[in-house]
């Protein structure tokens, strides 16, 4: 292996050797132009021997104390230029000509066994080989006679590959660029807002070298060059595109197409979707707009906003739900009033309904039906939840009104709550609980069992039903003979009264 301190002393034993060796050689030249071309070299060699020397007193580096194999080398074949017998032009070239080629072959050497980090080291050595070989290969020796047409000049080298040297060279901070090196990105999904549907975003290719790619790649492209004259034309090989780190999920990747179908296949189901709510005869549609603007949209999954499906659960309820708040109520006087005791009517269960439109959502289907109910009253249209239908009582007028359908069905004179003593009819609005007939009321309380035909509870124990016992209904009756709470009624009110209601019928007393 070789250091900094050897090849820098390989190459200054280089150059001391072969200067020393071209002031024996030159005074015994007699040819003016080989004279110069000696000249020319010995510059050169001056100019190396200055350069190593400022290095290495740079470093700090000892000079080698014994000759080197570059020095013994060329000390032999100066000596034998010396001691020529015949020292015509073409026999000292060739021995200048040995000389050289012996100290190129070692300053190769020194160069490929170099492990040292000392970049500038290696760069001098590098440009000074370069520099000899371009002097050895020269043709002005030869254009000059200094060698026998005949002879055929070659330079004998041997190229010896270091595998660490050759993979340093090639890192790619060798490799300058004019732009900052980026990485390469995968392909991957994403939904495109435009095309209303998942895409995939094709990879894309970034600067940095693939390290594996450029050896194999540069291996086989100097190969030929070294089996030529690569001394001469030198070795050239130019880095691409392709030798950059791909990305290693790519746009047509099996699993990448796989995820865009799934993805746009559960996206298509929701494009199906409404839901139609019934309120008697009228409706509310949550269309598929809006059903779509709640979808939430990712790289992974088509999912339900549940939280804007709960808003739009709770403006549902807001506007259809009236039970257990004041009840406006034109009376058939014309009288408009407000219930404030309301116990009839619609509640929309909005956790169940919240649980019943993701399943229809997921059902992917249109769908008509009525909201989920916690509550529900006998029938509605729109926010009316009487629908024409209802049991109108004024305890002030001691007057009864039966409604169906819109059509007053039978009105009737009646008897109320005795005023005070916890006896009065409660006021409010509130569903028929039941039917029965007959029915025995009875009270420990009050000291009464009394059988009736027909019974139509409503709230807290208090009801409709026939009173026969009553001789007269309407007027002051309720105040002397007035009931426990209950609505009396002549029987064949009560029995028209009780054949044409059902359970859930609304009963409003004011």
């Amino acid at each position: 292996m070789t250091t900094e301190v050897d090849l820098l002393n390989t190459i200054h034993e280089y150059a001391d050797m072969g200067l020393s060796g071209l002031n024996q050689v030159i005074p015994l030249s007699s040819d003016p132009s080989f004279t110069r071309e000696l000249q020319h070299q010995k510059s050169d060699y001056e100019a190396a021997l200055q350069k190593s020397e400022a290095l290495l007193e740079e470093r700090h580096i000892p000079r080698g104390k014994e000759a080197g194999p570059v020095a013994k080398m060329m000390r032999t074949v100066m000596t034998r230029a010396k001691n020529l017998a015949d020292p015509s032009t073409s026999k000292l070239a060739e021995m200048v000509f040995q000389g050289s080629n012996m100290g190129i072959t070692e300053l190769t050497k020194g160069i490929n066994d170099y492990h040292g980090e000392d970049k500038a080291v290696l760069s001098f050595a590098e440009k000074q080989l370069k520099q000899d070989l371009e002097t050895l290969r020269d043709k002005r020796w030869k254009e000059g006679g200094f060698f026998p047409k005949q002879e055929g000049l070659t330079v004998a080298y041997q190229v010896e590959r270091n595998d660490e040297t050759f993979s340093a060279a090639l890192t790619e901070e060798h490799f300058q660029l004019s732009t900052d090196r980026v990485d390469s990105t995968d392909a991957y999904v994403e939904y495109n807002s435009d095309q209303s549907a998942y895409v995939i975003v094709p990879e894309t290719l970034g600067n940095h070298m693939d390290q594996a790619a450029v050896e194999a790649y540069v291996e086989e492209q100097i190969r030929p060059q070294i089996e030529g004259d690569f001394p001469k034309t030198g070795l050239n090989v130019e880095i691409t595109s392709d030798l950059y780190r791909k990305a290693a999920v790519t746009q047509d990747a099996q699993e990448l197409q796989e995820k865009v179908t799934t993805l746009n296949a559960a996206l298509q189901k929701y494009k199906g979707v409404s839901v139609t709510y019934t309120f008697g005869k009228e409706t509310q549609v949550l269309d598929n707009a809006t059903i779509c603007s709640w979808l939430v949209i990712s790289d992974e999954s088509v999912s339900v906003d549940t939280a804007q499906a709960q808003e739009y659960i709770k403006n549902l309820a807001t506007k259809y739900n009236t039970i257990y708040r004041p009840r406006s109520f034109t009376t058939t006087g014309g009288e408009a009033i407000t219930i404030e005791g309301n116990e009839y009517g619609y509640r929309v269960d909005q956790e169940g309904e919240l649980t019943q439109l993701l399943a229809d959502i997921d059902g992917g289907a249109a769908v008509t039906r009525e909201p989920v109910y916690s509550k529900s009253g006998y029938s509605r249209n729109g926010t009316d939840d009487l629908n024409g239908s209802y049991i109108e009582v004024s305890l002030e007028q001691q007057h009864l009104w039966l409604y169906k359908n819109g059509a007053l069905v039978t009105e009737t004179d009646i008897v109320s709550g005795l005023p005070g003593e916890g006896r009065e009819t409660y006021r409010g609005a509130w569903p028929i609980a039941y039917k029965a007939s007959p029915f025995t009321l009875s009270s420990d309380v009050y000291g009464y069992d009394t059988t009736v035909t027909y019974w139509m509870p409503f709230v807290y124990g208090q009801g409709l039903h026939d009173a026969s016992w009553q001789t007269s209904f309407g007027g002051d009756t309720y105040k002397t003979k007035g009931s426990h709470g209950c609505i009396n009624l002549p029987p064949d009110q009560a029995k028209i009264i009780y054949e044409t209601i059902d359970k859930g019928y609304p009963i409003l007393l004011y």
